[in-house]
């Protein structure tokens, strides 16, 4: 029997703990008392309906009256959230963990090298005896949709900018004298590539229909430069596999559904952002989508009772290290927490250095003692949080300072 530490006895006298250890279909789960004792060594239910009633009633068999429930898990993704949301329907009191915590407390509990579902359950009822809920405000439905959407565009975006690479590429291989006619980067020029994307298909198509076509795409830009096209297709060096052309046409209208995609999820943003009514887009550099990125990976800003916690949250502390009389001084970032609002964080903070003087004149000056631009950068992105967190904390919109102090003027990277 696993005793806890002995002030803990005397605190939560009427508490069972339970650990559960996520996983696809599966988990484990572990019930002990404050004192020790092991209600239910290990207990597997699946990762349903009836799984989740299952586990409901063998908590309910466990507890003794008066008896209240505390509850551990990791968070592990998408793994992790349809039990959370049921645990929380059931009105358990629910302690969500980092995995990087149970990790090191088992680590710290043997020098063995074991790891099973059985032990993990174990650790996890362990941490939850010893660590205490925080009580935190409620997050609104609207935030946990943007949260979703946010993240999705995040994956959109990322997927757009490997399709683009790839279609620059093939362009090159099949067509490489399209692009000294066009702009390959426009939508109309990509369009182009989506109904012909081969100087096979330029030279077989109906010139008329060709120049009809141009125009329509392009808005009366592109209608005069059908014979440019033609000509380039008759002397293209490009490679005539009927595969490359087949795989350039896919990309191009994979592009389309792409940009078609992110325009109306932007669309949806700006919709709840307005509902929301926050006035996180007063503040210069923030948009739309890094806007509604912040506000849905900081949930509600009043669960930080400073700006010190929200940076920690966001992962803008500097590495500290230090042993007997060596202290490092050139660290990095800690880069904890959620990437997607990291990365937020620091595109606002980009685009304030280039439209708002106060961060530009904050940034210059980190710059003229001698810091990389990249490092002042981090240094504007600690005063981007501080400036969210009394900007949300307050609700009121961003009033930028009386008084700028200019510094030297730096190059511009």
């Amino acid at each position: 029997m696993r005793l806890l530490p002995h002030f803990l006895l005397n605190e939560e006298e009427n508490m069972i703990y339970v650990g559960i250890d996520v996983a696809k279909d599966k988990h484990d789960c572990h019930i002990m008392r404050n004192d020790g004792e092991v209600v239910v060594d290990n207990f597997t239910f699946e990762n349903s309906k009836t799984g989740f009633e299952l586990f409901d009633r063998l908590v309910k068999q466990s507890k003794k009256r008066k008896e209240e429930v505390k509850i551990g898990l990791e968070y592990t993704g998408h793994y992790s959230q349809n039990i959370l949301e049921h645990l929380k329907t059931q009105k358990y009191a629910v302690l969500p963990l980092n995995p990087l915590k149970v990790n090191m407390f088992r680590k710290s509990k043997t020098l063995r090298n074991t790891k099973t579902d059985k032990s993990d359950a174990r650790y996890i009822a362990e941490v939850t005896a010893e660590t205490e809920i925080e009580k935190r405000r409620h997050v609104s439905s609207d935030v946990r949709v943007l949260r979703s959407l946010t993240r999705y565009r995040y994956r959109v975006q990322k997927t757009m900018q490997v399709t683009k690479n790839r279609y620059r590429r093939v362009l090159q291989l099949v067509f490489p004298e399209f692009e000294k006619h066009f702009n390959v980067n426009y939508r109309s020029a990509i369009e182009l590539i989506g109904r012909y994307s081969s100087p096979r298909e330029v030279l077989s198509a109906d010139k008329d229909r060709l120049v009809k076509n141009l125009d329509k795409l392009s808005y009366g830009r592109y209608g005069k430069r059908a014979d440019e096209l033609i000509q380039a297709a008759a002397t293209s060096i490009g490679s005539s596999n009927a595969g490359d052309a087949y795989e350039l046409k896919r990309l191009a209208k994979t592009i389309s559904f792409l940009e078609d995609e992110l325009s109306l999820l932007e669309e949806k943003l700006r919709a709840i952002l307005d509902k929301l009514k926050s006035p996180i887009l007063t503040i210069p550099g923030i948009g739309v989508n890094t806007g509604a990125t912040i506000l849905a990976e900081i949930g509600n800003v009043k669960n930080f009772p400073n700006d010190a916690k929200l940076l920690a949250f966001v992962g803008c502390e500097p590495t500290i290290y230090q042993s007997g009389k060596f202290v490092l001084t050139r660290t990095s970032m800690v880069k904890k927490g959620s990437k997607y609002l990291r990365n937020a964080v620091f595109q606002a903070t980009k685009s304030a250095y280039v439209t708002d003087p106060v961060m530009r004149a904050y940034v210059d000056k980190k710059r003229a003692s001698g810091k990389h631009f990249f490092v002042a950068l981090s240094h504007g992105m600690k005063k981007m949080v501080r400036i969210l967190y009394a900007v949300l904390s307050s609700g009121k919109p961003y009033e930028p300072p009386t008084t700028i102090k200019i510094t030297e003027p730096c190059l511009t990277p």
